[in-house]
């Protein structure tokens, strides 16, 4: 499902560049200081902005992701634990003494 979805997204954008450099084809003169001039397409000035704003989310979103995998990792460590802390105190045998001074939920 996920790379269905990826690739009707990445169809979208296809589109989205091809119709872009239909309706605008002509060039503009980009100057940056003292670097120089370059005659570029509008489309790709459009577009290139674009793709890095997208890999860079792409990337800020992993940091995020990686880091909650980890987080999940340290849980089910913590989880498995836990539940063998657990099944080892119900199998643990119960002397006399102990069963004399014990009393069941509810009772005062």
């Amino acid at each position: 499902m996920k790379k269905i979805l990826f690739f009707v997204l990445f169809l979208l954008f296809v589109v989205f560049a091809l119709t872009l450099n239909l309706q605008n084809p002509g060039s503009i003169t980009l100057k940056y200081y003292y670097f120089g001039e370059a005659n570029v397409a509008l489309s790709l000035v459009l577009i290139i902005p674009f793709v890095f704003g997208l890999l860079l989310g792409a990337l800020l979103m992993s940091i995020s992701v990686f880091r909650n995998k980890v987080a999940v990792g340290k849980t089910k460590r913590q989880l498995a634990k836990v539940e063998k802390e657990v099944e080892s105190l119900r199998t643990l045998p119960l002397s006399e003494s102990e069963l004399k001074g014990a009393t069941l939920p509810g009772e005062s």
